[in-house]
């Protein structure tokens, strides 16, 4: 007689038998089916998009495991219908590969409703639950419980498993100790524990569990579960907090004191402050902080701190003055803030203090020889700047003359270019001796003088002589004969022979290039005007540069970004100030202000 294979047997008889079946390939081709499969299914199941990905993603993994010879299922809830089925997969035949499925109804609406309800409502919560059915030793663990210890779906937990997940040691032989004397006496139990995740993470949770009888019998456990990590790490954080507060408010070599809000009375101090205010923790429980404000500052102390209390200002810091148990007046700084209740009532206030008299006075000593360092170094750098550019200026001109007079024979004009050299050479010397004004260590408004600025723009023009006329250049001097300027001699000489040096290297050498320097008195201000009609600056592109350090905008073999730095450097020495107007190809003037007197 042969032998029937059972898969033979089970494809025959699928078609008659009551349910949802079906025989697949491991190309999921049907070989048979019961009359209740939908043939839908499985096109529904190799779905890839929206939540058909999903299902398609549980159909592959439990068809893979079945046709390695395991047994698996996955669950499909469907909201929409209110029912909930599971999928069950079983290899009947390796050779060819058979895999039977069963569609079997977990839900029916009436009960999906009541569940849904249930769990939603743990859901918002965030509370698990838990069964545990002893007679058939089954474990149902909710949606929140799974989630809370981080197991994968096909996760099935059993009694074992369940205690396995709490911590090794006093939380495991906590709960295994409450569960058996639970089912032993019917005594509820109800704890914090720290479990271990599927994936390793430490939690705290709280659990909470009874049993329930039938006949004198325990036959089920059932119980809650619910994550408290976050609220046992906020816990531990506020104790970590108050306990570096007290270290802090303790040990800190800041004056710290808690106020209450009605009166400001003192509820606690540091010995810090004790030792700032000269009184000791026994006498200070009298106090008030209004005690230690001084009587000029009293009442606008008292106000700022109300504007505290009322929310008004979030914090009060800055410089106070305070007075200490023999009446000394201390500088200090002083921060201060609120404490609120939990129902954001002004509950304390917490306040710092700082002796800062001494480090007032040293600061204030600092900011002094800070201020005298850095006139000084201004006046170096002018100095550095007069030998190296106007110095400069005058042997040029100097060797200009020279050559001129070199190279000239009639005698008359000999004569002339004589002349020029020894007002060049005086001009040398006068700049010279003005050079020991510029490094005076007690330079200051006293080294002011009235000038004749008429004079100085001559003067300027005679010392620049030779390279006026190799230039072929311009000087209009329309400044009133008798003009006076309240200013340092070397820094005016200084000023006018770098906006004229300036004119001459920018000229445009495609037309007759001049420079003209005009000056009135207005509210109080010596105002000049020296204008060019040179190569001008591009004040769009250059404008919030054109007095800065090292910066140039011609293409000039002896531009450096001196010159306008250290004009502007002076003017402001003097209290005065530069402006400037300018169009490229047309020219550029410069406004200069100075005071009429200091």
């Amino acid at each position: 007689m042969a032998v029937v294979k059972t898969s033979q047997i089970l494809i025959e008889a699928i078609r008659e038998m009551p349910g949802v079946f079906a025989i697949v390939d491991k190309d999921l081709a049907i070989i048979s089916q019961s009359k209740e499969w939908d043939s839908a299914l499985l096109l529904a199941f190799t779905g890839t998009s929206g939540e058909s990905g999903k299902i398609r993603l549980k159909f592959d993994l439990a068809f893979e495991k079945a046709v390695m010879g395991e047994h698996a299922y996955f669950v499909e809830d469907l909201p929409h219908k209110q029912t909930r089925y599971k999928y069950k997969f079983r290899r009947i035949d390796e050779n060819p590969c058979l895999i039977l499925i069963q569609q079997v109804l977990l839900t029916r609406p009436k009960d999906y409703r009541k569940e849904l309800l249930l769990q939603e409502t743990n859901k918002v919560a965030d509370i698990g639950f838990w069964e545990f059915n002893i007679l058939t030793g089954k474990i149902f663990w909710s949606e929140v419980t799974r989630k809370i210890h981080e197991v994968p779906e096909d996760f099935v937990p059993n009694l074992e498993t369940g205690v396995s997940f709490y911590k090794e040691g006093e939380d495991r032989e906590r709960i295994s100790e409450a569960v058996q004397k639970g089912m032993q006496t019917g005594e509820s139990w109800e704890g914090d524990y720290t479990i271990i995740t599927h994936t390793g993470k430490e939690r705290h949770v709280n659990a909470r569990g009874k049993a329930e009888f039938e006949d004198g019998k325990c036959v089920r456990l059932v119980g809650t579960f619910q994550d408290i990590t976050e609220r046992v790490n906020r816990s531990l954080k506020l104790k970590s907090s108050e306990e570096q507060f007290r270290l802090a408010f303790d040990n800190s070599p800041i004056g710290f004191l808690i106020l209450g809000v009605e009166e400001f009375q003192i509820l606690r101090t540091n010995e810090a402050f004790q030792k700032l205010i000269k009184y000791d923790d026994e006498q200070l429980k009298t106090k008030k902080l209004t005690d230690f404000f001084t009587s000029k500052d009293f009442n606008r102390y008292a106000a700022k701190f109300q504007n505290l209390i009322e929310a008004k200002i979030p914090k009060i810091e800055g410089e106070y003055f305070f007075q200490d148990s023999f009446g000394e007046i201390l500088t200090c700084s002083l921060f201060a803030s609120v404490i609120y209740d939990a129902n954001n009532r002004a509950k304390e206030l917490i306040v710092q203090i700082q002796d800062v008299t001494e480090l007032k006075k040293k600061r204030e000593e600092v900011d002094r020889f800070v201020e005298v360092t850095t006139d000084q170094n201004t006046r170096l750098i002018n100095f550095a700047h007069i030998v190296s550019h106007n110095l400069r200026s005058h042997t040029s001109n100097i060797s200009m003359l020279l050559n001129f007079l070199k190279a000239e024979e009639d005698e008359g004009e000999r004569e002339i270019q004589l002349d020029m050299l020894n007002q060049a050479s005086d001009m040398l010397n006068e700049t010279i001796d003005h050079l020991n004004e510029v490094v005076s260590v007690d330079i200051d408004v006293k080294d002011k003088e009235e000038l004749d600025l008429h004079s100085y723009v001559n003067n300027t023009e005679r010392s620049l002589r030779g390279l006026i006329v190799n230039a072929n250049f311009k000087v209009y001097n329309h400044v009133p004969e008798g003009f006076k300027v309240y200013a340092v001699p070397a820094y005016i000489e200084s000023i006018l022979l770098n906006l004229f040096t300036n004119a001459i290297k920018y000229r445009d050498c495609n037309r007759k290039s001049w420079l003209q320097i005009s000056a009135e008195s207005k509210q109080g201000y010596s105002i000049l005007s020296v204008s060019d009609n040179g190569s001008g600056i591009d004040l769009d592109r250059y404008g919030d540069r054109v007095f800065g350090l090292y910066k140039t905008f011609h293409k000039h073999s002896d531009a450096r970004g001196l010159g306008l730095y250290m004009t502007q450097s002076q003017i402001q020495v003097m209290g005065g100030s530069i402006d400037v107007k300018s169009k490229v190809g047309e020219g550029t003037t410069f406004i200069i202000k100075l005071h009429e007197k200091d």
